[in-house]
């Protein structure tokens, strides 16, 4: 007899479980907890199966009997209801321990990233801000192109097409990686086109000779913080990267003896480097480390205590809203610049003035040539310095830049 809600209802729990049944296989079992579940029993190819289709009363007489009959029509098809319910709540344990995004960054930082990138902070950085707010708690598998152009519009709506490109190339790095871990088929970032996001751009811009001063006095009658003028200052007497010495700590410094060794592991071509420092440049370092107190970097944060050095992006925004800082000059066209001083002075030796940014000759001549000119470099960036003193107008002092004793 088939089951009504009033029979329904008056089920109760016995000591051991049992079922009652409705029709067309459609029953309903009662367990000693008092917990109630529909099944459905049918035959497929000869063999007896059973599938429980839901609980009771969260699923009432109706309902169960319809979806019996969706059960039955698979049967009919010659599919199993049992073994497509086992697949599939397979494929939910495996999704809900399939690695996401953020899963997968701190294995390809470690084994691919670090150890084949010189500057993989810039990298890690890209992935910390752009990537891993956006993607971060997903599955790679449910990455689409359109999450990754995601991630680079909003950084080249922000005016950074460069940066937007590079974003894309980190995100297809990435990807590789979960491609060859078996993870994804096919790479989402590969049909973002760089040229599709910003063009290609080599830049030339420098600071003519009569923009030197000015931009120096702009610098430091900014509301800058003192440590941000300083290494703005400092950028203009020593041809390092922003990364450089961002990353740079005081043990690589002798500031008695004046020199900064820059290790291979923060050079961009991987090779050490020994600067020496000018007069000015020393000055400038000192008050420095003055300002960095106890920390073990140049250039501490203060949003983590001096724990963790500024991050990357931190100059770029510092200057961002300066109103006179010209539009068309980045913190990098600081080192071309210097570069460009160097010839223009007269009696540097070209590949001197490029030893001095640590750039080494290629090919075969790199293989033999090692030499470093230490001397011949310090001596040219003194005369650089020097040179910039003068066309500011003001000679070397101790004293603070802004004409103020310096911080401390």
């Amino acid at each position: 007899m088939a089951l009504t809600q009033t029979r329904l209802r008056t089920l109760k729990p016995r000591h051991r479980r049992y079922e009652v049944t409705d029709r067309d296989g459609l029953c309903i079992e009662v367990m000693p907890s008092g917990r109630m579940s529909w099944r459905y029993r049918y035959r497929l190819a000869g063999r007896r199966e059973k599938v429980t289709i839901g609980p009771y009363p969260a699923l009432g007489l109706r309902e169960a009997r319809e979806r019996r009959l969706e059960a039955e029509r698979a049967v009919v098809v010659g599919q199993s209801p049992a073994r497509t319910k086992q697949a599939r709540k397979r494929a939910e344990r495996h999704a809900a321990a399939a690695p996401t995004v953020a899963d997968l960054v701190a294995p390809w930082v470690e084994s691919v990233l670090r150890p084949t990138n010189r500057s993989a902070w810039q990298d890690e950085t890209y992935l910390a801000r752009d990537v891993l707010p956006r993607l971060g708690r997903l599955r790679p598998d449910e990455i689409t192109t359109a999450d990754v152009w995601a991630c680079v519009e909003a950084v080249r709506q922000r005016g950074h097409g460069q940066a937007a490109r590079r974003v894309r190339n980190v995100v297809r790095r990435l990807f590789e990686y979960a491609e060859s871990q078996g993870l994804v088929r096919g790479n989402p970032a590969q049909p973002v086109r760089p040229t599709h996001i910003a063009p290609t751009r080599s830049r030339r811009r420098v600071l003519a000779t009569e923009e030197l001063s000015r931009w120096l006095a702009m610098v430091y009658g900014s509301n800058l913080s003192r440590s941000h003028r300083l290494t703005l200052h400092l950028l203009l007497l020593v041809p390092v990267r922003k990364g450089e010495l961002i990353r740079a700590r005081w043990e690589d410094f002798d500031l008695d003896a004046g020199t900064w060794d820059i290790p291979a592991a923060l050079s961009k071509n991987g090779v050490p480097i020994r600067h020496g420092l000018s007069r000015q440049a020393l000055g400038l370092l000192r008050e420095l480390r003055t300002l960095a107190g106890t920390s073990t970097w140049v250039l501490p944060s203060t949003r983590r205590g001096g724990h963790e050095p500024i991050s990357a992006s931190t100059l770029n925004q510092a200057i961002a809203n300066l109103p006179q800082w010209p539009k068309d000059l980045v913190i990098h066209d600081l080192r071309r610049t210097v570069r460009t001083q160097l010839s223009e002075m007269g009696g540097v030796p070209s590949e001197v003035a490029e030893l001095c940014l640590n750039h080494r000759p290629k090919g075969v001549q790199g293989v033999y040539d090692r030499a470093e000119r230490f001397e011949e470099r310090a001596a040219a960036l003194q005369r650089w310095a020097d040179r910039l003193d003068a066309l500011r107008g003001t000679g070397w002092s101790p004293r603070g830049e802004d004409g103020n004793p310096p911080s401390r």
